[in-house]
């Protein structure tokens, strides 16, 4: 605990050295605000906002809650300019007193118009401050919503598209980023975790496309505010709730619809979200179609709430709400021989999350920025099983309490310094009912955070993110340092090259079956296992011929040290104590990351869309797995590509998306042999497993279409879709299942989603 302490006070010095180091020169001004949205006050997070000086330029991008700050101006009369992707670019002219503290706040108007046949659109400085730094994309919310999807728009899905990013199967929503694993990508709504983003056993993700404003995902190398993750980072931003008029916007699909309604609260706003399923009706219809199926219903729902209170006009108090939930319920009826009696079978799934986050954010200064943000998450999954008149049911919490404090330090204007600290209590709550037995385990680790940021402008064209996270995990007592950097260089006109790389830890470790995430199962590590770690680097070359292009190439490897890999061990007999992490993984792995990612995107004009191609080798090594040799996880693939295209004409949209990737890793049947039951007297076939993930499925390949269309119907636009997924019906297999008690049968190969076409609309007012 001591060490801890320790290296908080040594950042917190080397913080302050800094800040004396970097002092304002006393007759310089400081020019700070917050960047709105002119339409209806939404805070616009990375906005990019610059002053000419003289024969340079002095600029910063926003922050989170939208504000920023440039310290170090001499007095005068300068040209500031405000930009932010989708809006009017803004420039005005500002008089600059000696020493004067000047409070400017920006509202920037979109420009995102269709009027007939001519198409207007604001120019893309602002996501491309983003996107130019290492392994960092920012999503744009209306490009979600417009990409041919299976039923409805989806975040996750969508991500899936980019390059380097890859997908499970037709019937997963979660993300395996560079051969990492979905328990590897750390996720975030208004900075609390989700630990099981989707709904519909992994068919749909949690993020109602409504309610999100700002998706900024690091596929890697990601900074130091993040941690928890060995692979990438998603942080998703809520919309904050309309700050100048009552509005309304939703959605109706084949399997659910969705309502978002925002309005201004005094200086303030709030914002409720929801949607829900009514498959029930279709469900109840098929359960009539047999006699033995006495039950059969499932849905799912989700709410967002998020409400903000403007104290002063430099404090502001957010609340942030969020409760998702699926329930599965089957019930059998299955008469025996004699046709007397009615055996019971019944099986249910409920499982969901639930959020809270409160945030007070200060500003105390014109260069310092403060926030103090509680959190509360709840993860649930409970399975009853009735075998029979047997009850069996399973329980798993996980709740998580965090309170942590930020500050962002303006201190120059080259300089921009975040430092932060936080403390984590967890709860793991995991229980088994088998008729009159029932057995509980409850553990309560902590961890303690604490990291120093600068993001450093060394020179016109070069920029630079040095950063240090500190972690002290109660469970055995482990402390860790992990630096990270980044750095990125204008070479010419256009062209850019970036450099990133750091160390990183995780705690938690996931159980899941990829076609069934209701089960799913977060443990804590203990004493028995170090931590996981990881060593990234990531190095890329970016050209941006005009604003309407860009074209970038990355490289990326990642290691991870020895003893600090685990799987779930499966050889475990079902009778045996399994009460360490060392009983219930293998442990001792390691394992590493490497490729290369092609990214060709067009950003304006009537088509627009993008080109992604990763060339990727992921492997493991076990000492107790198939002799200690290295094999390829499931979801290494060599090739991957997608192409996503966007066409707009008048009030019509027109959406493709064309996917490919190497067929997934399975481990074959290598022989067969025969063995002697001693009851029975009898010869048994056995199969006899080849090398660990030693064989390929099929390449998987798939199409997706979609065509919308934009009219006004009384006070209200509404947009008419239709989309088809697997157009032209590619039946891509998923797994190989043999019959382990009859080796003579053929191996059932088991496919994903026929075609899947579906309508629906959305409507805003």
């Amino acid at each position: 605990m001591s060490k801890i302490r320790i290296s908080i006070v040594a950042m917190v010095v080397m913080a302050s050295l800094q800040n004396a180091s970097w002092a304002q020169p006393q007759l310089t001004s400081t020019l700070s605000g917050f960047v709105r949205d002119g339409s209806d006050g939404e805070r616009l997070p990375n906005a990019a906002v610059a002053i000419a000086v003289e024969n340079r330029e002095l600029g910063a991008l926003s922050n989170a809650e939208g504000y920023y700050a440039i310290p170090d101006i001499p007095a005068g009369t300068w040209v500031v300019t405000a930009s932010y992707i989708g809006y009017t670019t803004q420039r005005d002219t500002l008089a600059l007193a000696a020493g004067q503290a000047l409070r400017w706040d920006i509202e920037l108007e979109r420009q995102a118009l269709e009027m007939g046949e001519v198409v207007v659109e604001a120019e893309a400085t602002a996501t491309s401050e983003v996107n130019q730094r290492p392994s960092v994309v920012a999503l744009q919310v209306t490009d979600v919503q417009q990409m041919a999807a299976m039923a409805e728009p989806d975040l996750l899905r969508s991500l899936q598209l980019l390059p380097g990013v890859q997908s499970a199967s037709d019937f997963s929503s979660g993300l395996y980023v560079r051969g990492g694993g979905p328990d590897q990508t750390g996720i975030l709504l208004d900075q609390m975790r989700l630990y099981n983003p989707s709904h519909a056993f992994g068919f749909f993700s949690t993020f109602n496309p409504d309610a999100i404003k700002d998706v900024t995902f690091y596929k890697g190398a990601y900074p130091a505010q993040y941690g928890g993750s060995l692979s990438a980072i998603l942080d998703v931003q809520n919309r904050d709730g309309n700050r100048r008029n009552f509005s309304t916007s939703g959605g109706v699909s084949l399997i659910s619809s969705r309502l978002m309604s925002e309005g201004p609260l005094g200086q303030g706003s709030w914002m409720v979200a929801g949607r829900r399923t009514y498959i029930d009706p279709v469900l109840r219809a098929v359960r009539r179609t047999t006699d033995e199926l006495d039950g059969l219903g499932y849905w799912f729902y989700d709410v967002n709430a998020k409400v903000n209170t403007q104290l002063s006009p430099n404090d502001n108090l957010m609340l942030s709400a969020y409760r998702g939930n699926d329930h599965l319920d089957i019930s059998l009826g299955i008469s025996d021989s004699t046709n007397t009696d009615t055996l019971s079978l019944g099986f249910g799934n409920n499982w969901g999350n639930e959020a809270l986050t409160g945030r007070w954010t200060h500003v105390f200064s014109p260069a310092l920025f403060g926030r103090v943000i509680a959190q509360y998450s709840k993860y649930h999954s409970d399975i009853t099983l009735n075998l029979f008149g047997t009850p069996i049911a399973v329980r798993n919490r996980v709740r998580d309490v965090s309170i942590k404090g930020d500050l962002d330090y303006f201190a120059a204007a080259n300089h921009t310094l975040r430092t932060g600290v936080g403390l984590t209590l967890f709860r793991f709550d995991y229980g088994v009912l088998f008729d009159q037995y029932e057995n509980d385990q409850v553990v309560k680790p902590y961890l303690l955070t604490a990291y120093v940021q600068d993001n450093w402008q060394v020179t016109p064209l070069t920029e630079a993110r040095l950063g240090l996270r500190g972690t002290y995990y109660g469970e055995g007592g482990h402390l860790s340092l992990n630096p990270r950097f980044s750095l990125s260089r204008v070479l010419q006109e256009g062209w850019r090259v970036k450099l990133a790389g750091g160390s990183y830890r995780q705690y938690l470790q996931l159980v899941s079956s990829e076609g069934f995430s209701g089960g799913d199962l977060w443990l804590p590590l203990d004493e028995t296992v170090e931590p996981g770690r990881s060593y990234q680097a990531v190095a890329g070359l970016e050209w941006e011929p005009a604003n309407s292009y860009r074209f970038s190439v990355e490289t990326y490897y990642y290691y991870t040290d020895l003893a600090n890999l685990v799987v779930l061990d499966e050889e475990q007999g079902e009778n045996d104590e399994q009460e360490t992490s060392e009983d219930i993984f293998k442990t001792g792995g390691t394992g590493y990351a490497t490729g290369v990612e092609l990214f060709a995107e067009k950003r304006r004009g009537r088509l627009s869309g993008w080109l992604g191609y990763t060339l990727g080798w992921t492997r493991r090594t076990f000492p107790d797995i198939d002799g200690g040799r290295t094999f390829p996880p499931k979801y290494d693939r060599r090739h991957d590509a997608s192409l996503t295209a966007t066409y707009r004409l008048a009030r019509w949209t027109w959406t493709a998306n064309l996917v490919y990737g190497t067929g997934q890793a399975y481990t074959p049947a290598a022989a067969r042999y025969t063995l002697r039951d001693p009851a029975s007297d009898r010869p048994v076939d056995r199969l006899l497993a080849a090398s660990r993930n030693t064989a390929r499925l099929l390449p998987y390949h798939r199409l997706d279409v979609g065509m919308r269309r934009t009219f006004g119907l009384f006070s209200a636009d509404v947009d008419f879709y239709l989309q088809i997924f697997n157009a032209y019906n590619r039946r891509n297999e998923w797994f190989i299942q043999y019959d382990p008690n009859d080796s003579t049968e053929q191996p059932i190969v088991v496919r994903m989603l026929p075609i899947v076409p579906t309508f629906g609309f959305d409507f805003r007012f």
